[in-house]
C-alpha cells in the first residue's frame, strides 16, 4: 500500500491492525485522469473494508457477517461479494489462491457466530 492508502486504513479503522490486505486486480476511476486505481480489500476486526484512494476516495465497509453467501467465480476469476446490492463494487479480480483466504475468514467468522448463538441458546 502506498502512503496515501495506508493513512486512509488507518483512519477508517482508528488504527486498528488489518488481519488481511490483498490488492485486487478490480481499478475503479479515483480521478486520475490517465489511470485507474486498484481497490484493496482489508479485514480488520469484524469488518470487510473495501477501499480506494488518488484525488477522490473510496471507502466502504461491511460486517463480515452479512458477507456469508459470498463466493468465488472460476470462470471469471473474480470474488463476488454478497450482499452486492449494498456495494457500489460487488466483483473483485482475485487469484483463487488470495480468494481463499478472503473465503476462510469470511466463512470462518460465519461459523464463529453460529457457535456463539448455539452457545447463548444453551
Amino acid at each position: 500500500m502506498n502512503e496515501l492508502e495506508l493513512n486512509l486504513l488507518r483512519r477508517e479503522t482508528g488504527g486498528a491492525e488489518p488481519t488481511l490486505c490483498i490488492r485486487t486486480g478490480t481499478k475503479i476511476d479515483a480521478g486520475l485522469w490517465w489511470r485507474r486505481t486498484p481497490v484493496w480489500l482489508c479485514i480488520v476486526g469484524s469488518e470487510l473494508i473495501l477501499l480506494a484512494v488518488a484525488r477522490r476516495r473510496y471507502v466502504e465497509r461491511v460486517a463480515i457477517a452479512d458477507c456469508h453467501a459470498s463466493h468465488y467465480s472460476h470462470a471469471v476469476g473474480e470474488l463476488l461479494l454478497k450482499p452486492a446490492e449494498e456495494l457500489r463494487y460487488g466483483r473483485f479480480s482475485l487469484t483463487p489462491a488470495e480468494a481463499i483466504r478472503v473465503l476462510e475468514i469470511l466463512k470462518h467468522d460465519e461459523n464463529a457466530s453460529d457457535v456463539r448463538t448455539l452457545t447463548h441458546q444453551l
